[in-house]
């Protein structure tokens, strides 16, 4: 049987690897590179993969789960607050990886 706390990590990395696509794929629409939602895009998919690493590790899991939880939690609410961000549906998906990695650390 699979618990809780990892079922709670393997989802908040899926919706964390969506976000991170959704981002990644804003940027390439756009005609030129934006840095900063480049930069979004890659620190939401390594934050997933900190919370799925953590939930995977022997030692210090909870360290990396809560580390990429909180990089998913502050990319997803910056992004949502800043004009001219990404905003929708990323950074929503953004934030709620993030409270799912808090939830299985």
């Amino acid at each position: 049987m699979i618990g809780e706390k990892r079922l709670f990590g393997i989802i908040a990395l899926i919706l964390g690897l969506i976000a991170g696509v959704m981002i990644l794929l804003n940027v390439q629409s756009k005609g030129s590179v934006d840095l900063i939602t480049l930069i979004a895009g890659i620190g939401v998919l390594y934050g997933s993969y900190l919370i799925y690493r953590g939930k995977t590790s022997i030692l210090f899991g909870w360290g990396k789960t809560r580390l990429g939880a909180l990089i998913n939690l502050a990319i997803g609410v910056l992004t949502l607050l800043i004009p001219g961000g990404v905003g929708g549906t990323p950074s929503i998906l953004a934030i709620l990886s993030g409270i799912l990695g808090f939830l299985s650390a």
